[in-house]
């Protein structure tokens, strides 16, 4: 299984606008989509549907059940947010690592992606409630786009050299890693070019 990463560009201002809007139109267009209903499935007690309800109507939280508002806040964040143009998931601390590897090997770039991208002092500053494990929430401001786009600017390959390293068994793994990091390189330049921030999730 493993945990994986995915994410939206967003205007943070209409994601803060969300909480206790009172906005029964979004409750009811998060409510029908697909991806909430994904995780909403996983309840047999409409936790997580209580959990978007209270953020929406400004309700008193359920601050033990943190999870469930973090899942919520992925179903808001589908709505309103942008899709981005590389959607595979990167899966943390395999694929993660990969990049890690490449990055240093081929351009003595140290870097651990993760905690880019996930930093501990840089998380988010919606009010939710505390969430222990997962998801995992990190708003990617247009300053630390800018830190990554600048940090990953001289790395290059092409779509047909990422195919060829895949098809090579000795440097499949390299065309993994490249797949992502040219994938990430586009998404961070997508929101850059449309002044959005970007919101990451990982479970």
């Amino acid at each position: 299984m493993g945990y994986y990463m995915f994410a939206y560009g967003v205007k943070t201002s209409e994601l803060q606008a969300v909480f206790s809007s009172k906005n029964e139109a979004l409750l009811a267009e998060v409510q029908k989509d697909e991806i909430f209903q994904n995780y909403a499935e996983e309840d047999d007690d409409n936790e997580t549907t209580k959990a978007l309800t209270d953020i929406i109507m400004g309700l008193p939280f359920d601050e033990k059940k943190g999870y469930t508002y973090g899942y919520a806040f992925i179903g808001i964040c589908a709505i309103l947010g942008k899709k981005l143009p590389f959607t595979k998931e990167i899966k943390f601390w395999y694929e993660t690592d990969l990049i890690n590897k490449t990055l240093f090997e081929d351009y003595d770039i140290e870097v651990e992606i993760d905690t880019e991208l996930f930093p501990a002092d840089h998380f988010h500053s919606f009010p939710l409630p505390e969430i222990e494990d997962y998801p995992m929430i990190s708003l990617i401001d247009q300053d630390r786009l800018r830190h990554l786009a600048s940090l990953l600017e001289k790395v290059h390959k092409t779509k047909e050299e990422i195919e060829a390293l895949i098809e090579d068994d000795d440097d499949e793994e390299r065309g993994f890693a490249y797949e992502h990091i040219m994938g990430l390189k586009e998404n961070i330049s997508f929101c850059l070019n449309n002044q959005l921030d970007m919101i990451a999730f990982c479970h």
